[in-house]
């Protein structure tokens, strides 16, 4: 399932999330980075890959290095699938 995870680096990730023992495996992560749209000054965000170079582009991250997990927002979830993910989006949104 689709989800978002806090770091304890301070990093947000985003990506198709199981979990094995005490650990969450990641598959096509995509770190959310939020910044300052130099147009209006509102904030916008934006998907970079991350560990693209990682075999099977998945990587595993041991639950101590994680602070939360949640559910994406409906228009985050379905921009990370247009691009990373299966392309299904949720209706409505």
């Amino acid at each position: 399932m689709i989800q978002i995870l806090k770091l304890i680096t301070g990093e947000e990730l985003i990506g198709d999330l199981t979990e094995k023992d005490s650990q969450f495996i990641v598959k096509e992560p995509c770190a959310i980075q939020v910044m300052v749209s130099r147009a209006d000054n509102t904030p916008t965000m934006s998907l970079v890959p991350y560990a693209f170079y990682a075999d099977e582009h998945a990587i595993t991250i041991d639950k101590a290095h994680v602070i939360w997990n949640a559910k994406p927002m409906d228009e985050l979830y379905n921009q990370y699938n247009r691009v990373f993910g299966s392309g299904i989006q949720l209706a409505g949104v």
